[in-house]
């Protein structure tokens, strides 16, 4: 069970934004989509997406740019996935049965039903600020590596 692409964009983007803001900046979409190397039209839906559900917000203009209205610590990573994706991938069966439960499970259930307790309490429980002070410690990357080109 991953996070949708629009999901992995969202987290990394809300990040990214975090990061900026923490230094008082906004940023605008171009920066946020040639930084993260994400497809900008993609990225200016989910931003614009993100803004419309109150988990970001953004000012247009001179100066403008995506932003927090609150703390990082208090959006749970949770929260930007419900935003996105909906919860349904804490509920779906793993081997796509439509009534598979408890009483009634496939056999996977068990399974699959604790890992999906472990990364729901994973993303309740870790904020964009335990992925910002991740990013700050340079023990985690939300952008990716670029090696040297190999000299002729």
């Amino acid at each position: 069970m991953l996070l949708s692409k629009t999901a992995e964009y969202a987290l990394r983007a809300i990040v990214y934004v975090a990061l900026n803001d923490a230094q008082g900046l906004k940023v605008g979409m171009k920066d946020i989509a040639k930084e993260l190397e994400l497809p900008m039209h993609f990225i200016g839906k989910i931003l614009q997406d993100l803004v419309r559900k109150g988990v970001i917000a953004s000012i247009k203009g001179p100066g403008g740019g995506f932003f927090l209205h609150r703390p990082a610590s208090e959006i749970s990573i949770l929260e930007v996935v419900q935003t996105i994706d909906g919860l349904e991938m804490f509920r779906k069966c793993g081997m796509g049965m439509k009534q598979c439960s408890d009483t009634h499970p496939c056999p996977l259930h068990d399974d699959i039903k604790a890992y999906r307790n472990q990364v729901l309490k994973t993303f309740s429980t870790k904020t964009i600020q335990t992925l910002v002070d991740g990013v700050n410690s340079g023990n985690y990357f939300i952008t990716n590596v670029h090696e040297a080109e190999p000299q002729s």
